[in-house]
């Protein structure tokens, strides 16, 4: 008699590393986004107040209105 599934151990040692595995792959995009989320919102707003502090350079802009376009 030919048996073609592996023996009882071997098989819950499968599943428990698919388990595994799989807890494991969860985890890491969980925590990933959560970092990757956090990273972004910190350097994107860094980010933009660099750019727009480099914008009000060169435009000589000094962040009030301008009342002459306003009069236009």
């Amino acid at each position: 008699m030919h048996n073609d599934h592996p023996p009882h151990g071997k098989r819950r040692s499968r599943r428990k590393r698919m388990v595994q595995f799989a807890a494991g792959a969860a985890l890491g995009s969980a925590l990933g986004l959560v970092i990757g989320s956090l990273l972004t919102f910190w350097l994107g707003e860094g980010t933009m107040r660099a750019i727009q502090s480099g914008i009000r350079r060169i435009t000589g802009d000094d962040g009030h209105p301008s009342f002459d376009l306003l009069l236009q």
